[in-house]
């Protein structure tokens, strides 16, 4: 029996999860394949760590190259994250005729037009089902299954850490503190946790997302971006009230031949399938032409991660046993134009932190009507004169740089200390 031989460059989380998974999976994968699977060597620069699995001595190293040049070792997982030396360890493989499999969603969001480049010129794959969604076979689905589909848009709740804290919001009224707090402790949030909830992971997700979905490149950095840090829980009851729960979405709309693209907190109705999305659990919904589809699952974790890692290695080994590599290459066909922000057409609630004195509503709706906002709902909560309070004004459907304009103009006047603006997400471009 042929035996296919693997390498694996950073062991935390997802890579111990994909190794604990391939191990576990032996047996049957070796018999529906036809070929024998083993892990060779195991990369990782911090094996004074204690890990929960116990790995035999002699495939641990701390050197990549032992991987990267050994010819025998024909598939490398790279679960290392980030750009830097993660790029370097992955084009030296794919150079070397060898297949890829990374959950790295930076290094495919910034750099995969090199590395696909890199791919088809070498006759080999790279693999990335574990970088959205976690558990969730979305890469696979769009590659393959939806290709022929005419998609109009992708949402998705791709962050485990955000959606938790909001649903904690929600469900227990807590801070945002309270709920990032409560997070760390459970191993839902990093110590430094802004990568989550300043959006950036949600970021890197949407890129691969809408590229895939529009058969085009996007540039992560045109990507519209804002993080939860600002959430209070007195918007998400104004939302409840209204309709509507408050989660972090990833959104790629098709706007004729252009996108809509873009991660930000939004009023999603509690009609809509994301709604019901709570914790730590991932969901994307697409919409084409021809259906609507909502694929929800665990979004993080090693298992799960791992488990869609595993899904990619066996694909992978399919294809170096009937000599198939290259069989599904980069969908990318043109670079796409993102739509400026400021373009974006949406309804909004608007947050005012201003003092409760005589004709403050007066002066903010004044500012809004400057500004050709017009307003669909006020609620003024019960206050005390002469201090602070939210007061929370729906607008009416209007352009983004409207709503700019009069959030600079309601920021300058005397009785505002605070503007905060939420789109609310109805579907509609």
């Amino acid at each position: 029996m042929r035996q296919i031989k693997v390498g694996v460059i950073g062991f935390g989380t997802v890579g111990m999860g994909t190794v604990k998974a391939l191990w576990n999976q032996k047996e049957e994968i070796e018999k529906e394949l036809g070929v024998g699977v083993k892990v060779v060597k195991i990369v990782d620069k911090e094996w004074m760590i204690g890990r929960p699995m116990v790995v035999p001595p002699d495939i641990k190293s701390s050197d990549p190259s032992e991987v990267i040049d050994d010819p025998e070792i024909e598939i490398v997982v790279e679960a290392m994250g980030g750009i830097d030396p993660a790029f370097d360890y992955v084009s030296q493989a794919l150079a070397r005729g060898k297949t890829v499999i990374t959950p790295n969603k930076e290094l495919i969001a910034k750099k995969g037009r090199e590395l696909f480049q890199l791919s088809a010129e070498n006759e080999t794959d790279v693999y990335f089902e574990g970088a959205v969604g976690g558990g969730i076979p979305i890469i696979h689905t769009l590659k393959e299954q939806l290709l022929g589909d005419d998609i109009l848009e992708v949402i998705g709740i791709v962050n485990g850490t955000t959606n938790y804290i909001l649903s904690e919001m929600s469900l227990r009224k807590t801070s945002f503190e309270k709920a990032l707090e409560d997070a760390k402790r459970k191993g839902f949030a990093e110590p430094i946790p802004t990568n989550d909830v300043e959006g950036y992971d949600s970021t890197y997700k949407i890129a691969i997302l809408a590229t895939l979905c529009f058969h085009g490149r996007v540039d992560v950095e045109k990507v519209y971006r804002e993080g939860i840090t600002r959430i209070l829980t007195d918007d998400i009851e104004y939302a409840r009230e209204l309709g509507y729960t408050i989660k972090l979405l990833a959104i790629a709309r098709r706007i004729g031949e252009d996108i809509e693209l873009r991660v930000q907190p939004v009023l999603l109705p509690l009609s809509h399938p994301l709604s019901t999305v709570f914790g730590v659990e991932n969901a994307i919904y697409v919409r084409s032409r021809t259906r609507d589809l909502t694929f929800r699952g665990p979004g993080a974790g090693g298992d799960a991660t791992g488990s869609a890692m595993v899904g990619d290695i066996i694909d992978a080994i399919r294809n170096i046993k009937y000599e198939a590599r290259g069989r599904v290459g980069c969908t990318c066909m043109r670079d796409l134009t993102v739509l400026p922000m400021e373009s974006l057409i949406s309804q909004n609630c608007v947050r005012v932190l201003a003092l409760d004195v005589p004709g403050v509503l007066g002066k903010i709706a004044s500012e809004f009507g400057n500004s050709g906002v017009s307003l669909s709902a006020v609620k003024q909560p019960v206050s005390t004169p002469g201090k602070l309070t939210n007061i929370y004004f729906l607008t009416h459907r209007i352009q983004e740089r409207n709503i700019q304009k009069a959030i600079q103009s309601i920021q300058n006047l005397d009785v505002v200390k605070d503007v905060y603006a939420i789109r609310v997400e109805d579907g509609e471009s």
